[in-house]
């Protein structure tokens, strides 16, 4: 489904990403792990189209079309479509005037109207908030909401920016129990974390970044049983 090759970025003359190359099959939830400022979330906005074109070199393959140059507003429209570190939701919007946002370039309003319930059935908390401003959610039910509104956009690719950035771990452990449920759906993710154990156990294959490179690939398993990455971030000897 996404193939980026040989991606660069530079914001300036600083050479931000370098040479990554990453795939993702339909059907998997891919992870990327690292530290802060690794370079994880710079990589995840230039595949979406949130850098500055200018400053990109390689190719980002989706669904069989190079979309490197292409706006990010156009790229959603493809169906590659990311949920922003820290939600970015409409606080003086209403939860469910948040989640019709997702769905504003849709015609479809009878789809939109079931996908809206499936979403209340997978966030339970939203359906009791419907018309709670968006502002006075805690944050973990903004991370459900802006989850929820990027489903709405029905999208084949969804990304995730530190989901489980500023949440308590029973929240965090909620969020990561939706993303494989909507995976089982047959929605392909990819998601940046810091949280590192939840990642490997959460998704089926991940790359490590380190200063903007990609130093190591595998299944989660192989990369959660791996001496260099349990001592680096897992906080195992």
């Amino acid at each position: 489904m996404l193939e980026v090759k040989n991606l660069n970025y530079s914001y300036g003359n600083i050479l931000v990403v370098k040479d990554v190359n990453l795939y993702i099959n339909e059907g998997e939830i891919v992870t990327l792990i690292g530290a802060n400022g690794a370079g994880k979330t710079t990589t995840l906005r230039t595949i979406s189209g949130l850098t500055d074109a200018s400053g990109v070199k390689g190719e980002i393959i989706f669904n069989g079309k190079n979309i490197q140059k292409m706006p990010g507003n156009k790229i959603t429209s493809l169906g590659l479509c990311q949920v922003l570190e820290g939600r970015h939701i409409f606080s003086k919007l209403t939860v469910r005037e948040n989640l019709l946002v997702g769905a504003y370039t849709r015609k479809d309003m009878d789809n939109v109207k079931k996908e809206l319930e499936e979403i209340y059935t997978l966030f339970p908390r939203l359906r009791e908030r419907m018309e709670q401003l968006g502002g006075t959610l805690s944050g973990g039910e903004q991370q459900m909401l802006a989850i929820g509104r990027a489903l709405l956009g029905k999208p084949k690719l969804l990304l995730l920016d530190e989901p489980s950035l500023g949440l308590a771990p029973l929240v965090i452990r909620e969020i990561f129990e939706a993303i494989v449920r909507i995976r089982n759906t047959g929605m392909t993710i990819m998601f940046v974390e810091q949280n590192s154990k939840i990642a490997l156990e959460t998704a089926d294959r991940g790359y490590v970044v380190q200063n903007g490179q990609i130093v190591m690939e595998d299944t989660c398993k192989n990369l959660a049983s791996n001496e260099e990455v349990k001592k680096a971030y897992l906080g195992e000897d």
